[in-house]
């Protein structure tokens, strides 16, 4: 679980390359520690962080409403993915939020990385997301 500003630097490593973002500048970095601090004192949800071979190569959140964990935010470095890192995120994830007192879990997946995975180990297909573009220029 991450609770350092050490740890939400390694975060933020992963989530520019793979969401394709800035990096966050030091007040950024510190707002999001103290977000990730004060969700998981109230109880309300945790971020993770997942390493190979002492390497952060994965992260993800959760929030806990209403008795559902709503799973959010996973990434995996490109170059880790195929080795159980995002498994291991999601796995840490389910854990809190059953001991957070989650019984249901929701989360989106996208078809060409998470989803086959969360098929496996249990989820169910519960409808599709459509998103649209259109060029105005």
């Amino acid at each position: 679980m991450v609770r350092t500003l050490d740890q939400v630097r390694e975060v933020d490593a992963i989530n520019v390359p793979v969401w394709e973002q800035s990096p966050l500048d030091e007040g950024g970095l510190r707002a999001e520690l103290a977000e990730i601090t004060t969700g998981l004192e109230a109880g309300e949800g945790v971020r993770v962080l997942g390493r190979l071979d002492g390497r952060p190569v994965g992260t993800g959140g959760c929030t806990i409403v209403d008795g559902f964990v709503r799973l959010w935010g996973a990434a995996t470095l490109p170059e880790a993915r195929g080795r159980g890192a995002y498994r291991a995120v999601l796995a840490e994830r389910l854990r809190a939020g059953v001991e957070l007192g989650a019984t249901t879990a929701l989360v989106k997946g996208r078809v060409s990385t998470s989803a086959p995975i969360l098929a496996r180990v249990g989820f169910r297909h519960h409808g599709d997301e459509r998103a649209y573009l259109l060029d105005l220029g």
